[in-house]
Parts: structure tokens; sequence; C-alpha cells
């Protein structure tokens, strides 16, 4: 079986409502196109990091859409992460297929093991959503943090309404976050983010200004 046969298979498998990004083969063919919203983190935002020289953990990585693009933008090596077999092998068979160099991929529960690094940059995209905001997830930022040495990159949407995308149960949200971004019925999940790093980080916002509510964010942090 040939690598786009594989991948083809893989994808199949992993269905297309698990793919984020849009996943081309080596001859520029769409293979499928993943169901992030288009005006969510996009190469026009990435691309304005400085990515020349540096290591890169891209942490949930998915089919390595951004990993990819980070080598592509110079970094001198990526590493991917994800927690699902399928998803890897799909990465490593894009990685064989494009003839890529220092973009290499495991799988883990980023989470809960042990990582290497530290890395230059580390990047957090498209995996903060309603369902790891309905659990406490200082934990998840404590990660990316921790395998952070210079930068990270992380999308988010500015806000949550609470009745709408978290179940209406503002109550459970008094006790896993502080009232101080509870309010107007929204969870105000960009500036619990912003607050939570600004001890240690600059954040500023590197993605377009789109006149949604609901477009998520890409965030560029350094450190100070």
């Amino acid at each position: 079986m040939g690598l786009r046969a594989e991948l083809e298979k893989v994808l199949h498998n992993v269905g297309p409502e698990n793919i984020w990004r849009p996943v081309y083969d080596n001859e520029n063919m769409l293979l499928a196109d993943g169901v992030a919203d288009k005006c969510d983190t996009q190469d026009i935002s990435i691309s304005k990091v400085d990515f020349h020289g540096k290591t890169v953990l891209d942490l949930g990585c998915n089919f390595g859409f951004f990993s990819f693009l980070a080598k592509q933008l110079g970094a001198r090596k990526v590493l991917g992460i994800d927690s699902n077999a399928q998803i890897i092998k799909g990465c490593q068979l894009l990685k064989a297929m494009h003839k890529v160099q220092d973009v290499h991929f495991y799988m883990a529960d980023f989470v809960n093991s042990d990582l290497p690094g530290p890395f230059d940059i580390g990047m957090l995209i498209g995996y903060i959503g309603k369902q790891r905001v309905r659990k406490r997830m200082t934990k998840l930022l404590d990660v990316v943090e921790r395998v952070s040495q210079s930068a990270m990159i992380i999308d988010l949407l500015s806000a949550y309404h609470i009745g709408t995308h978290l179940d209406g149960d503002a109550e459970n949200f008094l006790s896993l976050y502080p009232p101080a971004y509870i309010r107007d019925g929204k969870f105000h999940l960009i500036e619990f983010v912003h607050d939570y790093f600004h001890s240690n980080w600059h954040m500023s916002v590197i993605s377009p200004e789109y006149d949604r509510p609901y477009v998520r964010k890409t965030l560029f942090f350094t450190r100070k």
C-alpha cells in the first residue's frame, strides 16, 4: 500500500470530525478539509512569529498542520505530540510523503506525561475549547509554560457564554475560576489566561480582528 492510500485509510478511520486543519498530499491535492473555523488561527497569524533557528513543541498537534508550518517558517526542530495513535501515524505518513526533515511526532497524554524540553516556542493551538474550559485548566496552562523557554502561541475564544456554551452551570464555574472572570453571563477566558501568565509573560494578539464574537484569537506570549 502506498503512502497516499495509507494516509487516506488513517483519515477515514479518524473521521472528518476529528481532523482540524486541511490535509494535503505531496501533489497539493486536498485529502481532508478540516472542521476548524477558517477564521481561526491561520498561516497569516503564525507567520508573524520569528521561528528561524528555534526549537518548537506543538502540543495537541492533530495532523501536524502547524508543526509543518513552523518548519516551513524556519524552525530548526519541531516536535508534535498528540494522544491519538492513528493521528500520529498520519503525521508520520505526511512527513514521509512531503520528505520533511527535523519534524518529529510521538503519542503522549502530554498533560500527564514527562515531556522533553524546554523548547524555544511552545504551541497550543485549537486545543482549549469548551470541554477543556469546563474543567480546571490551570494544569494545562502550566504544562505549556513549563516547556516554553522564550515564547508561547495559544489560541482561545475571548469568552464563553455560560448559558449557551457551558451548560448554564455558573455555580460550577465559580468553584473553578475566580469570580472576577465570570460576569455578564460569560466566562472571560482570555482575561483569565492573560492574568494567569501576567507575572512572567507579555501577551499580544497576533490574529486579525474579525467582526464576529466567536472566532478564536491567536495569542503570542514572550517571557519578561
